[in-house]
């Protein structure tokens, strides 16, 4: 998924449906957790191991919402060796969350 401020050049009916996968991504109590845990964390970013202690799940759950996040662009993955860990991308939550997109989404 783009960044919302590359969205220029989509059409009215490709702005719904981008909006529907973002929103679609955050309406989700685990995923909704899983953004809340790595936000209060120290270095602002958890793996996949952290997230499992932390909301008790297994990690094939996990994965899965992450990867939701992922895709809505809404986290980024950070290589560390062998271990991914997940950061928010705060540009794209900033800009979910300004008045604009909850009042002119077209």
């Amino acid at each position: 998924m783009e960044s919302i401020k590359n969205m220029n050049y989509l059409n009215k009916e490709n702005h719904l449906e981008f909006y529907e996968l973002l929103f679609n991504a955050l309406a989700d109590k685990v995923r909704l957790k899983i953004i809340n845990e790595i936000s209060n964390s120290i270095n602002k970013s958890l793996c996949v191991c952290d997230l499992e202690e932390k909301l008790n799940l297994k990690q094939s759950k996990i994965s899965y919402h992450l990867k939701k996040l992922v895709n809505a662009n809404i986290l980024n993955i950070e290589k560390h060796g062998t271990w991914n860990y997940y950061k928010i991308n705060e540009k794209q939550i900033q800009v979910i969350l300004t008045e604009d997109t909850c009042c002119k989404i077209l």
